[in-house]
């Protein structure tokens, strides 16, 4: 589905952090409270904010109307975070953000990249393989809390880039 809403792709910058702090709490909490609600109760807008501005330089941002929508981080060989704000999920931000990090860690010579997705998070599994991701193993991860750090498993998915 489109919007008609033209969505702009460009790297993040400091400006943006109080905007994308609140994407990755909304999104996260959309996608991912009703699996780990103990979790998610560990998770205030505060949590997110505090963390924003660590990998800023590693991020794309999605803008759309003037707004920031969506980003998406990587570090090392893996993507870290695509995330939407839930109004614009199925409006055409997701895939070019995953685009962006995907070019990105391709620039920088990675052949074969990987990312996590929480099991149960049936919605992102799906859009990560039609765009050309698999599960490759499930495995354990934590997740960080205001309180710590909390096990959960994820789906480890794996796409390679072509040369």
């Amino acid at each position: 589905m489109s919007t008609g809403a033209k969505i702009l792709i460009e790297r993040a910058s400091a400006g943006d952090i109080p905007a994308l702090a609140r994407v990755w709490h909304d999104a996260w909490h959309a996608g991912h409270a009703h699996l780990d609600p103990e979790i998610a109760m560990g998770r205030p807008f505060a949590f997110f904010e505090a963390r924003m501005g660590s990998a800023i330089d590693r991020m794309a941002v999605a803008r759309a109307e003037g707004n920031v929508v969506g980003f998406s981080g990587w570090e090392g060989d893996g993507i870290g975070q695509v995330f939407v704000l839930p109004a614009w999920h199925g409006r055409g931000v997701a895939a070019p953000l995953l685009q962006a990090a995907e070019d990105t860690l391709k620039e920088q010579g990675h052949a074969l990249i990987w990312l996590q997705c929480r099991i149960g998070n049936d919605r992102a599994r799906a859009f990560y393989e039609k765009h050309g991701w698999y599960v490759a193993r499930e495995v354990q991860a934590d997740i960080g809390t205001v309180s710590g750090r909390e096990p959960i498993m994820v789906w480890q998915m794996e796409k390679r880039l072509a040369g």
